[in-house]
């Protein structure tokens, strides 16, 4: 491998870096990866790789004498084509592999959290001046972690959107409606959920993204309080583009 196709292909690999990273910023799906308030990072590092590569691009022609006198010592070919296998790496996986926000599945190695005090934020007390119908499952979540006594949102009506969990845990009638929170980036996502209750729920299939509409009443899993809906309304959508929540 020559030095001229060496520079070239360390060039198109840090433009290829580049080009994916702004892409997925435009195209939105780099809220599946990171919190949005690190986005400005991703799109720093897409510009300053595609201002590399375009930098590291060997203009001019090689010449017969471009190494002559020089008397460093070049890596081997297998060193080379080690190194560009490794840069090219992320850019290839990012490629193949489709982009996807977790799912249900993901629960089990990720983890369910019912306890409020664990989420970050959790003592905010704007989760109590929201109105009902605009608190999102993180929200009600929160509120309940805040206030002394839960039983003050008996009635409120819930408007919320998450997608299907089941539980062994749980009664007839019942589900978990559920949504993954980030705080730095999908490392460290955890789902949290709020239990819906209704005729035909249970049966409802697991990752399914619904809307549910209903009143509010306290319900305890495991030692924990958390929000039950007790649902009027239930419709399938389409999961959200920003389908995570950020404390």
């Amino acid at each position: 491998m020559t030095d001229r196709t060496y520079r070239t292909l360390q060039a198109f690999i840090l433009l290829g870096l580049g080009v994916y990273l702004l892409s997925q910023w435009l195209s939105g799906t780099l809220y599946f990866y990171i919190n949005s308030r690190f986005f400005w990072l991703v799109v720093l590092a897409g510009v300053l790789l595609l201002l590399l590569g375009a930098r590291a691009l060997p203009l001019a022609p090689e010449s017969p004498h471009d190494h002559a006198g020089h008397d460093h010592e070049h890596p081997s070919p297998i060193g080379r084509r080690w190194t560009l296998l490794l840069v090219a790496l992320p850019l290839l996986l990012g490629v193949l592999l489709p982009a996807r926000p977790l799912q249900a599945s993901a629960v089990q190695s990720k983890g369910l959290i019912l306890e409020g005090s664990l989420i970050s934020g959790s003592q905010d007390p704007l989760a109590l001046e929201q109105p009902a119908d605009q608190r999102t499952i993180l929200d009600w979540i929160r509120a309940f972690n805040y206030s002394p006594d839960p039983q003050e949102f008996e009635g409120q009506t819930a408007d919320i959107v998450g997608f299907i969990l089941q539980d062994d845990r749980l009664g007839p009638d019942q589900a978990l409606l559920a949504r993954f929170t980030v705080t730095c980036c999908v490392a460290d996502a955890f789902a949290i959920g709020v239990i819906i209750e209704g005729p035909g729920v249970a049966d409802l299939p697991v990752n399914a993204w619904v809307h549910v509409r209903g009143p509010v009443s306290v319900a305890e899993l495991s030692g924990n309080r958390l929000p039950r809906v007790q649902v009027e309304s239930l419709k399938r959508v389409e999961a959200p583009p920003q389908p995570y929540l950020f404390p």
